[in-house]
């Protein structure tokens, strides 16, 4: 001790400036956990299957309501209504939704279905692992926010009509019309079947190409080429992006392993007893969550370079306050 005060003595002594200590490098960006996942992926398979408009699904939109609050998020619920013909009972349906703000203006989405198929099982891959993946996702976010606002969407009767299909999908692109957010929306993820043990997630042909290619880039990167192949044919994915497609918004990808079982779409472990825990894997889980989380900030980069060319830029930049 006597030592180092000797030195800033003789250095102030003699006019000169002792070096100081360098400022601690800023804290990394908040990681993505498969394990943590993974744990909220096994609390939503001990619900049972979870079919719309059954208890079961009102038990998972309370998980996920308790977790999302318990990070500090206002959870919006947008309810709606749905029959499948004249005369049948209606079901009570409901999406859930957090925003993480930014301080740009500007908005990413990521959805993913919460319900399970009415003819499936346990709905562990099928219905569980996307939702199970944003709920990491909202923690991740809530410490390391991206510069843009980020929209997390668990998406109800996603699986329930072979002929209706993507219900929550359509009434979240409704919503988001009537709120005029959809105008602000730079991108919209979609998310399905992330957790199989033999993770093959290939490139959608209807997504968007230059947005889709940011993810398989950040793939690449970070060393999961083998999940995310590049060199493989295309997937013809139809998926609750198409509703966004269908209503003439094409700024959307999808990641999703189709071969749930096998080599062959869907796979021998698709809609059955099969897609249970066991099926599934955290590192499958992590691999996803890092590229989706990664994605979103290479997106975000990339938009605010765009903003800052049109003469935008952050607070505290360009005599904003």
């Amino acid at each position: 001790m006597k030592r180092i005060v000797g030195c800033v003595l003789v250095c102030g002594w003699l006019g000169l400036g002792c070096a100081q200590a360098p400022p601690a490098p800023p804290a990394p960006p908040s990681s993505f956990s498969g394990e943590r996942a993974f744990e909220h992926l096994s609390q939503l398979v001990a619900l049972g299957p979870r079919v719309a408009g059954t208890a079961q699904a009102a038990a998972a939109r309370s998980y996920v309501r308790s977790q999302l609050e318990a990070l500090g998020f206002t959870v919006h619920e947008q309810a709606f209504r749905w029959a499948s013909a004249p005369g049948l009972p209606v079901l009570e349906l409901a999406n859930l939704w957090v925003e993480q703000p930014g301080v740009m203006s500007g908005l990413y989405a990521v959805a993913a279905p919460l319900d399970t198929h009415p003819d499936a099982g346990p709905g562990a891959n099928e219905g569980g692992s996307g939702a199970a993946l944003l709920l990491e996702l909202a923690r991740a976010l809530r410490e390391t926010p991206l510069t843009y606002s980020v929209r997390l969407l668990f998406l109800d009767a996603e699986l329930l009509d072979a002929k209706t299909p993507f219900l929550g999908s359509e009434q979240a692109h409704h919503d988001l019309v009537e709120a005029k957010a959809l105008s602000q929306l730079h991108a919209l993820v979609y998310v399905h079947q992330v957790a199989d043990r033999e993770l093959e997630i290939r490139r959608d042909r209807n997504s968007d190409r230059a947005l889709r290619d940011v993810f398989f880039d950040v793939a690449r990167r970070e060393g999961l080429g083998a999940a995310f192949p590049r060199t493989a044919p295309f997937d013809d994915v139809k998926l609750g992006h198409r509703a966004f497609v269908a209503h003439r918004f094409p700024k959307v990808i999808v990641l999703t392993d189709m071969r749930y079982g096998g080599s062959d779409v869907p796979g021998s472990q698709w809609r059955t007893a099969s897609d249970d825990l066991a099926a599934c894997s955290a590192t499958s889980l992590d691999a996803a969550g890092r590229v989706v989380l990664g994605g979103l900030r290479a997106l975000a980069a990339r938009q605010l370079e765009v903003d800052r060319a049109k003469g935008g830029a952050l607070p505290g930049e360009g005599g904003h306050p």
